[in-house]
């Protein structure tokens, strides 16, 4: 190999490391982060349907709803259409989680949050981050066994729209 050869695997090598991968994970990001399925119903039946739901899976419950919509024009923001925010926990999970003080930053994920809104088409959408990504990034730590119950729970939650979490 000659030393033109090499400065030129070394100069692409940094382009790639410096520009064209981090491009890509802009691209893949808003996949990989947040995964957010159609509903089958109107706005309200959808925010019903979850919390009911959410409250008859096995140690769950809705801590509230809010109504973002209402929010952002209360405080002078613009009108946004139906949006609402359903917070909710498991005491049991939440208290595996934040009973170690190793694990405590978790609390900052708490309650959980599942985002409902209707786009300027009038589809409604249900919005949630990627607890499957934060498991297998967290794995082989504490708060990852815990976060697999909750991914599991979650799915089960959303099965009545075939949710399944993935990376993409």
């Amino acid at each position: 190999m000659n030393k033109r050869s090499l400065i030129g695997g070394i100069i692409l090598g940094f382009v790639v490391a410096v520009f064209i991968i981090p491009l890509m994970f802009k691209i893949a990001a808003e996949d990989m982060l947040f995964k957010q399925v159609k509903s089958p119903y109107d706005f309200e039946k959808t925010v019903q349907v979850l919390v009911n739901r959410i409250n008859k899976q096995p140690g769950w419950h809705v801590v509230t709803v809010i109504n973002q919509e209402e929010e952002i024009k209360k405080y002078g923001g613009p009108d946004v259409g139906p949006v609402k925010i359903i917070k909710f926990c498991n005491a049991k999970y939440a208290g595996e989680m934040l009973k170690d003080d190793r694990t405590k930053f978790m609390a900052v994920k708490m309650p959980l949050s599942i985002a409902i809104y209707e786009d300027s088409m009038g589809r409604v959408y249900i919005s949630l981050m990627n607890g499957y990504l934060l498991t297998r990034m967290l794995s082989l730590t504490p708060e990852s066994k815990i976060m697999e119950k909750v991914v599991r729970d979650i799915q089960n939650i959303l099965s009545f729209v075939h949710f399944r979490y993935s990376i993409f």
